[in-house]
């Protein structure tokens, strides 16, 4: 019989319906009834021997692997089948086969190619570990159990058979061993929010609430951008009567995806419910002893214009009014002609509103009192007395408090508000050095080894000039940069420590130069282990600096085939962003469960695409990380090229990077049911990896090092105003 046929009746039998009918798929191989003993098959085809077409066979392999990063399945199929034919001893086509088939949505397809490698390599655990998840994924619960319990045996701690044995109870209603298994797991790994996941449904099924709500909040500590951790614990907190506990769960999954109409009801419901000693306060922040620097240190140093309080994509934010103090008495100028306009007393808040003009908004001023002392169309200046001593508190929900140690922004320098586009917009004008004080720990947690956060300093400083002199990429908002992550964060006076002082003066001055100029030193928190070309992600040109590199104490090639990334991603892999005292394991491996409607609905929310019926990889960069996806719809087909939209992809919240794979579930009905997304790194990956910076601090690498690592045809050179005596030799 064809092997035409053979699969036909495969996926008629086997196969769920929807994925079944893919058209970009070609027949699996023929099902070899003799398959050769397991200890002669895990060699390759020998290319001295003339009878084997060695050559031939390492060339399917490879085009194989090219059509797999292509997003190309079924040609990749049909190459690991025509090496299959060239030796079909070999285990290699049929993992990279199997990992395909789990890619496209057919776990009965991968089960029998994995199948078929775990026949030719009885000792791959990892092959038998996937199999065991395939054959759960096809609901064959007894053999996925039988499968993994083989992995337990060689390696009891082994967390993606654990888990999986776990999930084969709970199928088979068995939720008591599913607990026990599920206790035992590790406490940090790249599962360990799953782990909790399944822990709380399993004490569900067994109408435990109090060690489900526990088991929840694990997951929800393991990793912060697991919400569907957090969406279960607020239904539990609601049932169990716990409003305030349950309004903030919900809360924070509404700030992750504010159009969610079932959490939008949800808080909305919760809410009547909060008295006023549960109500959710925000808390008392930590008041900042100002540190004036020296008028000869300020001499020279680029004074830079930061947009405070502004949308992910660093616009000013809508709002209608703001409340500002300082810690010393301060003047109200006018921000263009500098002529005061009034003298107030420190900690006395003020609050600007917008209102109504005769033919347009203007800024309306009240006092502590709530008399109106100004009206004006033109911006204005809050200037402390003296200007490098005080420190200008803001509440930009337009809230007036009694002290800065209460306060949601507190700044050095000046800050200017005005009318812009029917909104206020807030800027603070502050030095260079003294807005690379705010940065640092707000990007780089200060405890961070000494030349990690040095290396912080520099490229953070260096990030700013480049954005204020070269890209100007927020002229139009009237400042230079953004104090969010589109930019930079900047969290003002508040990140300052005596720590943060001390790696920022160490370095003052210092920047990352390409030719004698400012470079375009982007960052991101971890790269997964290799950071990517800037060329591979769409839009972002060809600098030649932004070259991936391997993240590692011994460089390694990236994966490069369907395999070679589900093993990388699945394990934890030598790394200097690996997690460690300084790393949190979530930041360089982790793991998501999103539920398909939710999926459906965000991505016909915003695409319009109907129901989801399949979503495929389109372009992989050899890092590994997907720049490409086509998202297929009862409507349309849509495809996303851009990193931010397809990290914004699933349906609640966002996904830490691109660096992922994906493997649908489905019900016994053959519908899709959840997205399983394995993944590794936080953020873009295009440059200096912050949590590798720390590892190779940790290694004994200065900070030069570190950035020269990451920045290849780099040097590192002193502003005009840069002391002699700063961190280079």
């Amino acid at each position: 019989m064809s092997s035409f046929f053979i699969t036909l009746i495969l996926l008629l039998w086997h196969g769920p319906t929807l994925w079944a009918a893919a058209p970009d798929f070609e027949a699996p191989p023929h099902q070899h009834q003799d398959a050769p003993s397991p200890a002669s098959t895990t060699t390759l085809p020998n290319p001295r021997s003339p009878d084997t077409p060695a050559r031939d066979f390492l060339r399917q392999l490879r085009q194989g692997h090219a059509a797999y990063a292509r997003g190309e399945y079924a040609p990749a199929i049909a190459r690991y089948e025509a090496a299959i034919r060239l030796s079909s001893t070999s285990v290699l086509p049929w993992l990279n086969g199997a990992a395909v088939w789990d890619e496209a949505g057919q776990p009965r397809q991968a089960a029998l190619w994995y199948g078929r490698a775990v026949r030719l390599d009885a000792l791959d655990d990892e092959a038998l570990c996937a199999l065991g998840w395939a054959q759960l994924r096809s609901h064959d619960t007894a053999e996925a159990a039988a499968s993994l319990r083989r992995v337990l045996q060689h390696d009891p701690d082994h967390a993606w058979a654990k888990l999986g044995l776990a999930r084969a109870e709970l199928a088979a209603a068995k939720p008591r061993p599913a607990v026990t298994l599920l206790t035992r797991a590790a406490a940090a790994g790249p599962t360990s929010n799953l782990d909790a996941l399944f822990l709380g449904r399993a004490y569900e099924a067994l109408e435990d609430r109090a060690n489900a709500i526990e088991a929840y909040r694990q997951g929800v500590g393991s990793d912060s951008y697991f919400l569907e951790a957090r969406q279960a614990l607020g239904r539990l907190y609601l049932r169990a009567r716990r409003f305030s506990e349950a309004f903030r769960q919900f809360a924070k999954v509404l700030e992750a995806d504010p159009h969610n109409p079932e959490f939008a009801a949800l808080l909305a419901k919760v809410q009547p419910l909060l008295s006023p000693a549960s109500s959710p306060l925000g808390s008392v922040r930590s008041p900042v002893t100002a540190v004036a620097p020296s008028a000869a240190s300020l001499k020279g140093v680029p004074v830079l214009r930061i947009g405070i309080g502004t949308t992910p994509l660093g616009r000013p934010r809508a709002r209608r009014s703001v409340a500002f103090s300082a810690t010393t008495d301060f003047i109200i100028s006018d921000a263009k002609t500098g002529k005061s306009l009034a003298s107030v007393r420190a900690d006395e808040f003020w609050v600007a509103r917008l209102t109504k003009g005769r033919r347009r908004l203007a800024l309306e001023l009240t006092d502590g009192s709530g008399r109106v002392r100004l009206v004006r169309r033109e911006p204005f200046l809050i200037t402390p007395q003296p200007r490098d001593q005080g420190l200008v508190a803001l509440n930009l929900n337009g809230s007036g408090q009694a002290a800065a140690a209460t306060a949601e922004k507190l700044l050095r320098g000046e800050v200017e508000i005005a009318v812009w586009r029917r909104t206020l917009r807030v800027v603070n004008r502050i030095d260079l050095e003294s807005y690379t004080h705010g940065v640092v720990s707000a990007e780089m947690p200060i405890r961070s080894p000494l030349e990690a956060l040095k290396a912080q300093a520099v490229t953070a400083r260096t990030h700013a000039l480049f954005i204020k002199t070269v890209t100007h990429r927020h002229r139009k908002d009237g400042y230079d940069v953004c104090d969010e992550q589109h930019c930079q964060v900047y969290a003002g006076a508040r990140a300052e420590s005596e720590r943060s002082r001390a790696v920022v003066e160490a370095t003052r001055g210092i920047i990352v130069t390409y030719r004698g100029r400012p470079a375009h030193v982007i960052y991101s928190s971890n790269c997964g282990g290799r950071t990517q070309d800037g060329r591979d992600l769409t839009g972002w040109g060809d600098v030649p600096y932004w070259t991936g590199i391997s993240d590692s104490p011994v460089p390694e090639a990236a994966p490069d085939s369907p395999w070679g990334l589900r093993r990388w991603l699945t394990s934890s892999p030598l790394a200097y962003c690996k997690a460690s005292n300084f790393v949190h394991p979530s930041h360089f491996r982790w793991t998501r469960l999103v539920a398909w409607a939710e999926l459906s609905r965000r991505i016909d929310l915003r695409y319009h695409t109907g129901r989801l019926k399949r979503i495929r990889t389109l372009r992989r960069a050899p890092s590994g990380n997907i720049n490409a996806l086509l998202l297929e719809g009862t409507r349309r087909r849509v495809k996303m090229d851009s990193e931010m939209a397809i990290r914004g992809l699933p349906g609640l919240g966002s996904l830490r990077s691109t660096l992922f794979l994906f493997t649908p579930e489905f019900g016994p009905d053959g519908k899709p049911e959840a997205m399983l997304l394995t993944g590794g790194g936080w953020g873009h990956a295009v440059g200096m990896c912050q949590s590798g910076a720390m590892g190779r601090a940790e290694a004994g690498q200065d900070f030069p090092m570190i950035i020269l690592s990451y920045y290849a045809g780099t040097a590192l050179g002193r502003s005009d105003y840069a002391p002699e005596s700063s961190g280079l030799h």
